[in-house]
Parts: C-alpha cells; sequence; structure tokens
C-alpha cells in the first residue's frame, strides 16, 4: 500500500519509513506517476486537504496545530484522525495501518456499521428472490412457490403485505441501489 507523506519533516519521515516497510507500506514525500495512493498524511490546513487531487483518498492529519477549531475543521473536511505534533513514528504507524484497514474493509464491505434492517423471514426469502433475477418479473404465485415455499397454505394476497413491508423497511436505511417495483397485471421485480 502507498502512503503519500506532505508536509512531515525528513527525518520524521525516514524513520517511519523504516518502520512502515515491515508492514508493506510505501511512502512517498512527492506524488508518484503511476503508483496509487492509499492514503494521505498531511499537515496541511483542512480546508485544502480532502479536496481536488485528493478529494477521493483517506487522510490524516499530524499537525502542529492544537486548537479545537482546527481539529474540528479538520475533521468536517473528512479527516480519519487528527494528531498534534511531535508524534513518535510508531504511533503514526499504528494509526495509519488502522486506517488502511479500515479503508479496505470499506471497499470490500461498504460502510462500517450499516443500518440495520429486521425483515420478517418470509420478507427476507422474498427479498432474496427478487435479488437473484432483476429485472424479471414474478407473479404473486411465482414469489409464493420460487421464494416462501410449496406447501404455503395462506392467501396470494399476502405477498402484497411482504412486499409492503420489504418497502418500507428498506426506504431511507440502505444506499439506493435497487428498488421492487410492481409490474401491472404480472406481479413484482426487482430492478437495479
Amino acid at each position: 500500500m502507498n502512503v503519500l507523506v506532505l508536509g512531515q519533516e525528513e527525518n520524521w519521515v525516514a524513520g517511519l519509513q523504516k518502520l512502515c516497510s515491515a508492514d508493506g507500506i510505501q511512502l512517498y514525500q512527492t506524488i508518484p506517476k503511476a503508483a496509487e495512493i492509499g492514503l494521505l498524511v498531511t499537515d496541511f490546513p483542512s480546508e485544502r486537504a480532502g479536496k481536488g487531487i485528493f478529494a477521493d483518498i483517506p487522510f490524516l492529519v499530524i499537525s502542529k496545530r492544537d486548537k479545537e477549531e482546527d481539529i474540528l475543521a479538520a475533521f468536517a473536511a473528512g479527516a480519519e484522525d487528527y494528531m498534534v505534533r511531535p508524534v513518535s513514528p510508531e504511533i503514526a504507524r499504528v494509526r495509519i495501518l488502522r486506517i488502511l484497514k479500515q479503508s479496505r474493509r470499506r471497499e470490500r464491505y461498504g460502510e462500517e456499521h450499516p443500518a440495520q434492517i429486521h425483515l420478517t423471514p418470509n420478507e427476507n426469502r422474498i427479498l432474496a428472490f427478487l435479488m437473484r433475477y432483476p429485472g424479471k418479473a414474478f407473479s404473486r404465485e411465482e414469489l409464493i412457490e420460487g421464494a416462501i415455499s410449496k406447501t404455503y397454505e395462506g392467501y396470494d394476497r399476502n405477498v402484497d403485505n411482504y412486499i409492503k413491508g420489504i418497502r418500507r423497511k428498506l426506504k431511507g436505511a440502505v444506499r439506493e441501489t435497487g428498488r421492487i417495483e410492481t409490474v401491472h397485471g404480472v406481479g413484482y421485480r426487482y430492478m437495479l
């Protein structure tokens, strides 16, 4: 993983590089041409970090500024962490590793603490079934057979209530990545 370190003292960066190289982390003090940057360590004023070419890169602020408003401004700008100098290279290394680990986890799995959605077992089965076949419309009977059970003895109109419950519970709780649409005369489908 590559880390871009800007505005820090040469000796401090050299000490940090020795510690980080054992973890497979390469530090750069200028923007590399071909390397992908996983983290920016900066002492920039918070209003400059997190913008421009660094907009999508998580950043850690290590600065001599110790006023509360500077620290709060850095977090408001999107800083992952803020450390007031002097900071030992070992502590900086641990914080860098933690931020990189969280960043990789977010890339893999999305946000760390998504909203919990409590679906009933049948709502869960119907949603999972529809998501397996995005864009394909299913009648109530097909949803009962494919998602719930071939031996289901309830009314087929119960599917409408399950869909209503799913929509209500998903509304606003997750990113808009898909939705359940009503297909008049047919039934329901999941659309990405």
